[in-house]
C-alpha cells in the first residue's frame, strides 16, 4: 500500500466496464486497500469532463456516473492546491522540456514534489516519468516506437 499520484487516464477503466487495464487494476487494488491518491486541482475538472463526455456519447448513464462518483469519494485523496503565478514557469518549463500540456505537467510536478509514483496511462506522461526517474505505478510499459 503506497501513496501515488493519479491521473484521470488510470482511473476511467474503473468506470466503464468495456475497458481493461492491469494498471487500473493495481491503481484501484491500491486505492481500496487504503492508498492516499493525490490529485493536481484541475484533477476534478477532468475527471467530470470525461464523466460528462461519456454520458453524452451514451457509455454510461447519468447514475452510471453518479455512482462512479460515490465511489471515489469512498478513497482516500488529497487534491492539492492550484500553483500560484510564480509556480507557473516551473510547470511551462517541465512542459516544454517533455512535450506534456501544461495540465500534466501538474501530475509530473506534483508526483515530483512529493516524491510519488504516478499512475497514469498517458504515453506522453509515462515517457515524462520515465525521463526524470519518477516511478510508475503498476505495469506500465511503453509501445515500440
Amino acid at each position: 500500500m503506497q501513496a501515488f499520484v493519479l491521473d484521470v487516464s488510470a482511473c476511467l477503466p474503473w468506470c466503464f466496464e468495456d475497458e481493461f487495464s492491469p494498471l487500473a487494476d493495481q491503481a484501484l487494488d491500491w486505492a481500496a486497500e487504503g492508498s492516499t491518491l493525490h490529485f493536481p486541482a484541475i484533477w476534478p475538472l477532468e475527471i467530470g469532463n470525461a464523466l460528462h463526455q461519456a454520458v453524452r456519447r451514451q457509455r454510461i448513464t447519468q447514475e452510471q456516473a453518479g455512482r462512479f462518483l460515490q465511489e471515489l469519494g469512498n478513497f482516500l485523496f488529497h487534491i492539492h492546491p492550484p500553483p500560484d503565478l510564480f509556480k507557473l514557469p516551473t510547470l511551462l518549463d517541465l512542459s516544454r522540456r517533455h512535450g506534456l500540456t501544461v495540465y500534466d505537467a501538474a501530475y509530473l510536478d506534483l508526483a515530483m514534489r512529493l516524491a510519488l509514483p504516478v499512475a497514469t496511462q498517458d504515453e506522453a506522461l509515462i515517457r515524462a516519468c520515465t525521463g526524470v526517474n519518477v516511478p510508475l505505478v503498476g505495469p506500465t510499459a511503453l509501445p515500440p516506437e
